[in-house]
């Protein structure tokens, strides 16, 4: 009886290890598919093929979107909660997981090899090819909420210069690398010292920031600019004034939990923006032929192409430089992707005097597709010489 009974627990319970996998498997063939448990055997089993396999199974996996909703709101409920890209802080107040992490963790730099390249030797290399065409490059790292408002995220972080040490030394070693950068960092922490407004800079349920901090980014930005010799001459005459906008917004992060319970029950933030028109009281638009190109992520985007429009960091900068800017965005791509993009675009870059390169300050380690470096203009083929160099050895012939 106990052998039997034994045998019945065994096989139960590997009838539940390799029932999901066998079940999905038969799924993807009966769909005309290649089973993704297939890729097992595609290669070596090293740990980064190991960990994309088990990536895939998970976001293949029919029985687990079907449960996991119900799973993910039975633990909001219970628990509050929201997954592992969010994390509760204090008083209400959400934060983005790699933001914190990014924080806490050690710098990049003496950590082992960089499988995803070295930031400071690609910024480098990309200010350099700017240069080659008489292109001066300003790099902007943006500060994310948990580095202004540590104090959100737990009491037992203190508003403290020491939780942002990542950053300032990823600035430190810019500088000595001969690249030109501007401290966000500093004029936020300043502004929320001096206001003791916690609600100011950024969202509440958003990794982004409010209308004022786009702004404020905007201005600090503006006062580096206007000390380039050539701006004096481009500013010209008064193109831009302001007007008040305001947007719903419901934050990313609530959305990003995927938990309906959360989008259901955390309320939309009132945000108010300063909104950008020109003389006839159009909204702000781009102009190719510009001086100014500016790079940039998700903190360019949101406001200025999203609603009230014409209200975010791009809009507000052309205002506070009387002068139009070109732009590329690319939420979560402004470590590589927004590199790539001007690469296929290099003709935006005639005329240019400055490149403004802003990102937020976790992709330094957590960049989309991490810093790859990107040639922006190949070198032309040099035609082939047959003639060994001298000392070289021959080749045997065939």
């Amino acid at each position: 009886m106990a052998r039997t009974r034994t045998i019945a627990l065994t096989a139960g319970f590997l009838g539940l290890i390799f029932a999901p996998p066998v079940g999905q498997a038969i799924v993807e063939l009966r769909e005309g598919e290649r089973p993704v448990i297939a890729e097992l055997f595609a290669g070596a089993p090293a740990e980064a093929h190991l960990r994309q396999l088990e990536k895939s199974l998970d976001e293949a996996s029919s029985l687990g979107s079907h449960l996991r909703p119900w799973y993910q709101v039975l633990k909001h409920r219970l628990t509050g909660d929201l997954g592992h890209k969010a994390l509760r802080g204090r008083e209400g107040w959400l934060f983005y997981q790699p933001d914190v992490k990014y924080l806490l963790e050690p710098y990049f730099r003496g950590q082992g090899p960089l499988p995803e390249g070295d930031p400071v030797a690609v910024i480098r290399d990309f200010k350099e090819q700017l240069a080659s065409r008489g292109i001066d490059l300003l790099v902007v790292p943006v500060p994310g909420k948990p580095s202004v408002l540590p104090d959100r995220v737990s009491a037992a972080l203190e508003r403290t210069s020491e939780v942002n040490g990542n950053t300032r030394r990823f600035l430190s070693e810019l500088r000595e690398a001969g690249v030109e950068t501007v401290d966000l960092q500093a004029a936020f922490r300043s502004r929320r010292e001096a206001a003791g407004d916690d609600g100011a800079l950024y969202l509440r349920t958003d990794t982004h920031w409010t209308g004022e901090g786009a702004v404020l980014a905007a201005r600090r930005l503006a006062e580096r600019v206007r000390r380039y010799s050539w701006y004096e001459g481009a500013a010209g005459e008064r193109r831009y004034r302001t007007r008040e906008a305001s947007v719903m917004r419901r934050g990313d992060i609530v959305t990003m939990s995927g938990v309906p319970s959360a989008i259901e029950t955390i309320p939309e933030e009132l945000v108010r923006c300063r909104q950008v028109v020109d003389a006839d009281g159009g909204l702000y638009r781009d102009l190719p032929e510009s001086p100014v190109l500016l790079l940039g992520d998700s903190f360019s985007r949101i406001y200025q192409s999203d609603e009230p429009r014409a209200a975010g960091l791009i809009a507000n900068l052309a205002y506070e430089l009387q002068l139009p800017l070109a732009s590329i965005v690319n939420d979560g791509g402004a470590s590589t992707l927004v590199r790539q993009q001007l690469a296929r675009r290099t003709q935006l870059l005639e005329g240019k005097r400055l490149v403004i390169w802003a990102f937020v300050e976790r992709d330094v380690r957590f960049g989309l597709q991490g810093w790859k470096p990107v040639a922006l203009w190949p070198e032309e083929p040099q035609p082939h010489d047959p003639t060994p160099a001298p000392g070289s050895p021959k080749l045997a012939s065939p």
